[in-house]
């Protein structure tokens, strides 16, 4: 077995390795991914984050010459309860991570918005903005409720730029009251000035902020339908170049659907001419729920896949998927990882989509309603179609998620491949410089 990656550094130090057992008869863990490239067998394990170069055999007993493979869990008992297995090592990783704060708060100064994109999942909600009176409310809940050193911030919305001056009050609050905070965003970027730049470095401590787009200009006017238009794509690719150029980690997400995919070459190409501090950015395509909760997503997925090497011929990282991701997910997203959603009128919840039974408090009260924040976090509820997938441990046992994937498996499939035969090449390049310099 030629190790390719290591496995979760924390995962080593909670889990003993698997002792293999004389008599007992060992499978592939249903966490393993098997494939071969170039004559060679390769196989990953979801879980424990490693890669090795390796033939798993079907079955197996120890001492057969695969005891290693049963060590370090790509081989596992027959009949081993593995979801319950994740389930149980995934509680234990919380809890150590919980030990360093608790998720954080995404505030939402503003549901209003200056665009009006054709997807929006928040159309037809009230365009309400948070009052100066119920943003100090705000600070005063986080100070309470906060646990660790530091507090995580993320500005959400609506479009929170809109309404920077909420932003203002709230991070004056947490610097009166002598707290260490940092800061994210998410935003259309339109609204992004020098002046508003010099607030998110300054004040706002903000280290990264995601960016949405649309594709080339045409498509990007036609989608985001702005109540006034202003040369907003150029505005944008010109705050993006900024935002890099200032230190800010910035991620740019581009909508996609069959309707705008022509445009994505165009808008590679405007974004690699615009941008010079480019390791600073990186650019992803994101399909839309349409097209990800239909039956016929493969072909689009597969597109979105190969465009990975064109932008990544721009200069520009991709989005990290299974392969890429050294480490165990502890968790997956706002709600799975405890934090708090602070709505314009003070009203907490576990999640950005806000479903309205699952609000469990205010700033004013803290929480009223244990009950439902618990029932929609819970981790402990596996869906049924999710107990046997190998990607388990990339995606989540969080039962409430209101997220769903026509072709969920296949598409992890799809990426994880993609992502670890770029893990193999750049570790062959590395063994190539290796030998190069041995040599000389």
């Amino acid at each position: 077995m030629k190790e390719i990656r290591k496995p979760d550094k924390t995962l080593v130090k909670l889990l003993p390795r698997q002792k293999p057992t004389p008599g007992v008869v060992y499978v592939r863990s249903q966490f393993t991914l098997s494939f071969e490239r170039d004559g060679k067998s390769y196989a990953f394990n979801t879980l424990t984050r490693q890669f090795v170069e390796a033939t798993l055999p079907e079955r197996c007993k120890a001492g057969e010459g695969c005891d290693e493979l049963i060590e370090t869990l790509f081989l596992v008992p027959e009949g081993k309860d593995e979801c319950a297995f994740y389930n149980s090592i995934s509680a234990l990783m919380r809890a150590f991570a919980r030990k360093k704060g608790n998720g954080g708060y995404t505030i939402l100064p503003t549901m209003a918005c200056n665009a009006r994109c054709v997807y929006c999942y928040e159309e037809g909600a009230v365009p309400i903005s948070m009052t100066p009176e119920t943003a100090d409310q705000v600070v005063r809940y986080i100070l309470d409720s906060r646990r660790g050193d530091r507090v995580r911030l993320a500005w959400f919305g609506g479009e929170p730029l809109l309404r920077p001056e909420i932003i203002d009050r709230v991070c004056q609050g947490l610097r009166d009251a002598g707290i260490d905070y940092r800061s994210s965003m998410v935003s259309n970027g339109s609204l992004i000035t020098p002046e508003i730049i010099a607030k998110m470095t300054g004040d706002w401590r903000l280290r990264k902020i995601q960016i949405s787009m649309d594709g080339a200009e045409p498509d990007y006017i036609r989608r985001k339908r702005y109540c006034v238009y202003r040369n907003d794509y150029r505005r944008v690719l010109d705050a993006i170049d900024a935002l890099s150029e200032a230190g800010v980690w910035v991620s740019v997400r581009c909508n996609v659907d069959e309707e705008n995919w022509g445009g994505i070459p165009q808008f590679v190409e405007d974004l690699e001419s615009s941008v010079d501090c480019k390791d600073k950015v990186r650019v992803y395509l994101s399909p839309l729920f349409s097209v990800r909760s239909g039956e016929n997503d493969m072909p689009f997925w597969e597109k979105v896949v190969g465009a990975r090497r064109m932008i990544e011929g721009a200069g520009f990282a991709t989005s990290s998927a299974l392969g890429g991701k050294s480490g165990f997910r502890v968790n997956h997203c706002m709600a799975d990882g405890g934090g708090v959603v602070i709505m314009p009128d003070g009203s907490l919840y576990p999640c950005e989509h806000c479903p309205a039974e699952s609000r469990f408090g205010d700033v004013w009260r803290g929480v009223t309603d244990e009950a439902a924040r618990r029932e929609f976090c819970r981790t402990d509820r596996t869906r049924e179609q999710c107990r046997n997938c190998p990607f388990l441990p990339e995606c989540t046992s969080f039962a409430s998620c209101p997220v769903h994937d026509y072709h969920c498996r296949e598409v992890h499939e799809l990426m994880a491949l993609d992502m670890l035969a770029q893990v193999l090449e750049k570790s062959k390049e590395s063994d190539a410089s290796e030998e190069n310099d041995s040599f000389c």
